[in-house]
């Protein structure tokens, strides 16, 4: 379990760093991507320009599990105004447009040609300035992006480390007032991306220990941040778990867990962390089962013990209305619609080699 950590964004965080802009991002001609028109994102606007300026371009209207027809349009935006510099301020979904559109404005080509591999980069694209407002997708850190494709019927990603961002603003008192549903939904992808770096092919000694650590703060920050979003002890707790988890897996990747999860948030609207969630028990069990090395550690971190572990999440889940089941999360396409989808990438860097049965298992023991 030998290797090197592979991180290539620089931080800023803490309570107030979103207040010191103007020390922290460089001066010059500024696109500013952004969620959909909500009062959020107009707010976000409003004090990004207080401490920058006016002279912005702004792009926005970045839905959840971002489409790839909205990756080309902010492409051309970006290319035509040219800017010295993107920020992408928002929840996960706003960083993994913009960090995706970034790239193909200055190297050109279509989405399909980045997320089939036919096309790469040869360096980075227009840099980046993240500003998260959810913890939970860790994509201001991280080399990844996820795009929906809807004749595909299903979300692919993208991995390279040209879509690094340049830097990463992360002050926990913008996820203050978080409603409940998405407290809970970057809770639990913060979960998912800290136990399956762990059990990545590609983990190493030191992206355990941000894992593990990564787990604890989850188990004991979740459940006080869902009940009281202004309690600032939470938030920090979470934005904290949410950069462990991101340094973890920026150098790992992610799993099985992530495959089985984009079909269900495909068919359903399940937020992704949920959908990611809902696998991770049987995994784990299989595990056990196989008496994978060290991976009791994944229970004790939750506060948990190996034979009660899955049973733990699940009341864990429950207690800030997550779904469970399948059924609960109202996904009707059975084991059948999952196992169509190529996971091939995510079965070859699990920590064993997963059988396309065993695959089936996890998912049918989603129950």
């Amino acid at each position: 379990m030998k290797g090197d950590l592979v991180f290539g964004t620089n931080i800023s965080y803490g309570i107030g760093t979103f207040d010191k802009l103007k020390d922290i991002i460089p001066e010059g001609d500024i696109v500013l991507v952004l969620g959909r028109g909500s009062a959020r994102s107009q707010n976000l606007k409003s004090r990004i320009r207080d401490q920058l300026g006016e002279k912005i371009e702004v792009f926005s209207g970045v839905e959840p599990n971002p489409l790839d027809t909205t990756i080309t349009k902010g492409s051309v935006f970006i290319k035509e105004h040219n800017p010295d510099l993107i920020i992408a301020a928002g929840g996960g979904s706003v960083m993994d447009a913009a960090k995706f559109m970034a790239v193909m404005a200055k190297h050109g080509g279509t989405v399909m040609d980045y997320v089939t591999g036919e096309k790469t980069p040869h360096d980075s694209g227009y840099p980046v300035y993240a500003i998260p407002t959810t913890p939970g997708t860790s994509s201001e850190i991280t080399p990844f992006s996820v795009v929906t494709i809807p004749e595909l019927n299903n979300k692919l990603g993208l991995r390279h480390p040209a879509i690094y961002p340049k830097k990463a603003i992360i002050d926990p008192s913008l996820t203050l007032s978080l409603p409940q549903l998405q407290t809970a939904a970057t809770g639990f992808d913060i979960l998912s991306h800290a136990v399956e770096s762990f059990w990545a092919r590609n983990a190493t000694h030191l992206t355990r220990e941000f894992s593990l650590n990564s787990i604890r703060l989850v188990r004991k920050h979740l459940k006080g941040a869902y009940d009281n979003g202004n309690s600032i002890k939470d938030r920090e707790g979470l934005s904290l778990a949410s950069i462990f988890a991101g340094l973890a897996f920026a150098t790992t990747g992610t799993t099985i867990c992530h495959s089985i999860s984009y079909p269900i948030t495909y068919d359903t609207d399940l937020p992704h962390g949920m959908a990611c969630a809902l696998s991770i028990g049987p995994t784990f069990d299989l595990l056990m089962e196989k008496n994978v090395e060290d991976i009791q550690k994944i229970s004790e971190a939750f506060d948990s013990t190996p034979s009660s572990f899955t049973k733990d999440l699940k009341e864990f889940m429950r207690s800030v209305e997550a779904p469970t089941t399948l059924e609960e999360a109202g996904f009707k396409g059975g084991s059948e619609r999952i196992m169509g989808t190529d996971m091939r990438g995510f079965q070859a860097n699990f920590t064993i080699r997963l059988r396309n049965d065993e695959v089936k298992k996890i998912i049918q023991n989603i129950r």
